[in-house]
């Protein structure tokens, strides 16, 4: 499940993966708020939170976790993608250069400084 998080700046949108993710996740929470967001801002920031109560993704959910980035290529401007999952850290890392925008991964203890990040 994903979770819209709340109170960020309108530049920038935020979940929270909870249990399994589905592509009906993506495409109920994830694309809604992303089209939003860019219906009133050129760039904008996606703040990924995938703590220890993520579990995993469905085939479909890793579809659509892809096509979210391809969308939209030239929309980035920052993604922080903070985890506890170290596995997560290392698939971030290495498709950091495919991912278009910044993108840069975190320590489930560092999401003050993920906000930092996003917002300089």
């Amino acid at each position: 499940m994903l979770e819209l998080i709340d109170n960020l700046p309108g530049d920038t949108v935020g979940v929270s993966a909870h249990g399994e993710l589905t592509a009906e996740d993506y495409r109920k929470v994830l694309a809604p708020a992303i089209e939003g967001a860019l219906s009133q801002h050129d760039k904008i920031n996606l703040l990924y939170e995938i703590g220890p109560t993520f579990e995993n993704f469905s085939a479909g959910a890793m579809l659509q976790d892809a096509l979210v980035g391809l969308r939209h290529p030239l929309s980035w401007h920052r993604i922080a993608v903070v985890t506890s999952h170290d596995w997560i850290s290392n698939v971030v890392q290495q498709a950091s250069a495919l991912i278009p925008g910044e993108v840069k991964a975190f320590e489930w203890a560092e999401q003050s400084d993920a906000m930092s990040w996003l917002t300089r």
